[in-house]
């Protein structure tokens, strides 16, 4: 990714013996080393049409008020339909943001703004990074393999279209993310193929020695497992992609491709990739949320209620085995058969529990983003079915009555309550977010 560039207006005079813009820029790029904090001072109308022209491509801006400054100079840039971060010191800064401001917020405009007396506090600063994690979605590259006659589909995006082929144009023009197809064939023919037994055998064997138990009678399959480990991270390093969308259910359907991801998915986590299940386009601005925003690999998963007990159960055929974000494996893991043995080099993760988890979709075609948050609070080992299941306590008759159903039947699970957070960036992003447990 490129080096991410964020504005900072400082509006009207900073005074040195109070707080000066020298001492913003420094905490703020101890605290976000690599981000290149852009300072400018606006003080007229004329310097805040001269800054919006100058810095109209910025993922967005982050604008420090600490003097009350003319109406029109904030009304300018809060009104400019830009995602930004509005930080008022209590008393200089309450006129402008009590009557320019909030007004801004009210009328929809992406302002996502706090007034206190530490501008440079960590609750300013934890804010800060709403913007930091925006760059980084936008500037992400989704790999999406799957097969020509779905990446015509989604790629040409008919008047027509449903809600399958919407989905990948809306996507981009709503987060402003890269979408890089390719076909099946071509993955195969360039990078799959390529990978012998030799190079996947010591990934085979590392994945075996870091099992908790291998249960699945298949050494085949965790080896060709290892292949398209392999041909899915050189794809992705190769062509610049930071998130791997493999279709695995349509690809192996074809036939042209016998291998599962599972396996793949788990590692890519450490490579600082972050892969999608079954290349699921509702998951992918979640997944992003939960690496940018918190550090969080996303759990992808089939969710089931249970009524009669208020529980709710989160299954797929991998999990992240570093739900907290780590860069080593923190929870142990099963390498077993699936769905009844007609599976296999699936993994059974024992994920944490007695923690809060933040369940999230997607719908770019709606722009709504649906959340819950509930409690994991035990793990479940059947070969029937997926491999991997959570079991966690929540208000499971309000979600299954709210239940956004345009935004599919996917979740995205990562831990944490980040119900607050989450609502907060959304602003920015101008999504409208569905608590399915409220």
């Amino acid at each position: 990714m490129q080096v991410l560039r964020i504005p900072v207006v400082f509006l009207g005079p900073f005074e040195p013996d109070f707080l000066s813009a020298d001492d913003v820029l420094r905490v703020l790029r101890g605290r976000f080393p690599g981000v290149d904090f852009r300072p400018y001072n606006v003080n007229s109308v004329n310097d805040a049409y001269a800054f919006l022209r100058a810095e109209g491509d910025a993922v967005g801006y982050l604008v420090l008020n600490v003097r009350v400054v003319h109406q029109g100079v904030v009304r300018a840039i809060v009104e400019s339909g830009k995602p930004i971060v509005y930080i008022a010191r209590t008393m200089e800064g309450s006129p402008n943001y009590l009557m320019d401001v909030v007004e801004a917020r009210r009328a929809g405009y992406p302002v996502l703004s706090v007034a206190t007396e530490d501008v440079l506090s960590d609750a300013v600063l934890n804010r800060v990074r709403y913007l930091v994690a925006l760059g980084q979605i936008r500037g992400s590259r989704v790999l999406l393999v799957t097969a020509r006659n779905l990446i015509n589909y989604m790629s040409w995006a008919f008047p027509n279209a449903t809600e399958l082929s919407r989905a990948v144009a809306e996507l981009q023009r709503r987060v402003g993310l890269t979408v890089d197809f390719m076909d099946l064939r071509e993955f195969i023919d360039r990078y799959y193929s390529k990978v012998t037994d030799a190079e996947a055998e010591p990934w085979v064997e590392a994945w075996v020695k870091g099992a908790s138990q291998v249960v699945d009678p298949s050494r085949v399959d965790i080896v060709k497992a290892a292949r398209l480990y392999l041909a899915m991270l050189r794809a992705a390093r190769e062509r610049g992609d930071n998130v791997v969308a493999f279709d695995c259910i349509m690809n192996v359907s074809t036939g042209l491709i016998d291998a599962w991801p599972c396996l793949g998915y788990m590692q890519l986590w450490y490579d600082g990739l972050i892969p999608v299940c079954e290349a699921d386009l509702y998951a992918i601005l979640p997944l992003l949320i939960g690496r940018y925003l918190f550090n969080r690999p996303g759990f992808v998963n089939d969710p089931g209620v249970d009524e009669v007990n208020n529980r709710l159960i989160y299954w797929h055929c991998y999990a992240p085995t570093n739900p907290h974000g780590s860069g080593k494996p923190e929870v142990p893991y099963i390498i077993t058969d699936a769905h009844g043995g007609s599976k296999h080099a699936s993994i059974h993760v024992k994920l944490p529990v007695n923690e809060p988890v933040t369940v999230m979709s997607y719908n770019p075609a709606t722009n709504t983003l649906s959340l819950h948050v509930a409690k994991a609070i035990d793990n479940i080992y059947w070969k029937q079915l997926c491999a991997t299941k959570l079991v966690a306590t929540g208000d499971a008759r309000r979600i299954a009555a709210k239940w956004v159903t345009e935004n599919g039947y996917h979740r995205v699970l990562i831990y944490g309550d980040f119900r607050e957070e989450v609502k907060e960036f959304a602003v920015l992003m101008g999504i409208r977010v569905v608590e399915e447990d409220q």
